[in-house]
């Protein structure tokens, strides 16, 4: 007997701009691809990142950041593949270290996809690590951890039942600043501004009640039953990017910049990628055949350790507000990332090159594990301190 699937490229489309309006303003409005026209049905999602970026870096992205094709070349001759073995492998194997206990596979894939769902808050880097010692990534691991160990439900109903004060404890952001004297006549009163992090609360609670809403109004009773019926439906990295894109405004990573259309989709990718590390070499429905046409998953750190090793540059404008600290726009954040797709593609490419020595690892390079290779690299202490772009208004990364 077939069961019928719900058709998840209906889940975004059924819940009106009304509704969202009961879900937290910071998250609506960090969702800056809710309303950027999608590929259409049939179409390579995978394929769309690739030609999308380049296309983009080609016309009006060439005049905010420069992709360096010598530079490119050059790395790819001196990649160490020992090093590269390493840092993947570590990357790679981390949802093999969770260090709790699961019930079954899909509570496991539960957890794991909304980590992926959650990888934002990058723009916060500084103010959380000034009022918690963690970043962002840290950040949303503590949450999730905390929130699996408490016994929290996590399923389609438990997400939109979560509430602020929720994610405040779990994932220990302050809603509230310093106290200040107020005023008034002769009496004074201490009063408490929101704290400077009270807005990436409300995008985690926003981005986590707006996926349970979604999964229970198309039939999914959590994000795991969503990840697994999709692999059901067609066991392939571009099909499941597809479904998430579709249906969850929090994976729609896409933006519009002077009439030019990009794809990025970094949190769905990831999903796709960690879900192949984790459970593709013992489940054939997460096997998926197409794994190394995924791009690197653009975030913060990736543009910059591509500019570190000088296979981008970014104009002065953008340059300077990386060196200062300060918050790039939609279409400078854009041009970044899209610049370090379209480098990463590069670095592939040169590596095939018959004349260039290859890199004597075993890992293959694609642009995924090139992504892993940087991540990790960008831990290291000396580099660890590199200025990073900063763009707190998205929910994307």
């Amino acid at each position: 007997t077939l069961t019928r699937i719900p058709d998840s490229m209906a889940l975004f489309s059924e819940l009106s701009d009304d509704s969202d309006a009961q879900l937290p303003h910071s998250w609506d409005s960090a969702c800056t691809g809710k309303r950027v026209g999608l590929p259409p049905p049939g179409t390579n999602y995978l394929t769309s990142v690739r030609e999308s970026t380049s296309t983009f870096m080609d016309t009006v992205g060439c005049n905010l950041v420069k992709v360096c094709v010598e530079k490119a070349r050059n790395y790819a001759d001196s990649l160490d593949g020992a090093k590269f073995d390493n840092y993947v492998e570590t990357i790679n194997g981390w949802t093999h270290k969770l260090p709790l206990v699961f019930d079954n596979l899909a509570q496991k894939l539960n957890l794991i996809s909304l980590l992926d769902m959650l990888q934002l808050g990058s723009g916060f880097r500084r103010e959380l690590h000034e009022a918690t010692g963690r970043g962002a990534a840290d950040t949303i691991r503590f949450g999730c951890i905390s929130l699996h160990i408490s016994q929290t439900p996590l399923d389609a109903k438990g997400l939109q039942a979560l509430t602020l004060g929720d994610i405040s404890q779990h994932f220990g952001i302050p809603l509230l600043g310093e106290e200040r004297p107020v005023v008034s006549g002769t009496t004074a009163v201490m009063m408490s501004e929101p704290s400077a992090l009270r807005p990436l609360a409300d995008i985690i609670l926003g981005c986590l009640q707006d996926t349970g809403r979604r999964l229970e109004r198309g039939g999914f009773a959590s994000l795991s039953d969503f990840v697994i019926k999709m692999c059901v439906e067609k066991p392939t990295a571009a099909h499941l990017v597809e479904k998430l894109v579709n249906a969850f405004p929090s994976m729609r990573d896409a933006a519009s910049v002077d009439g030019q259309t990009v794809y990025l989709f970094k949190k769905a990718q990831l999903l796709a990628y960690d879900v192949y590390q984790c459970f593709g070499g013992t489940d054939a429905r997460f096997a998926f055949p197409d794994i190394r046409d995924l791009s690197l998953f653009a975030d913060n750190v990736i543009p910059a350790m591509a500019q570190h090793h000088g296979v981008l540059a970014p104009c002065k404008v953008i340059a300077v507000k990386i060196r200062d600290g300060r918050e790039l726009t939609l279409a400078e954040t854009t041009a970044m990332r899209a610049a370090s797709i379209v480098a990463g593609q590069l670095i592939v490419d040169c590596a095939k090159i018959p004349e260039l020595m290859p890199m004597s690892g075993k890992t293959s390079l694609n642009q995924a594990t090139l992504d892993s290779f940087w991540w990790r690299e960008g831990k290291e202490p000396e580099l660890r301190v590199l200025p990073r772009l900063i763009c707190k208004n998205t929910v994307y990364f």
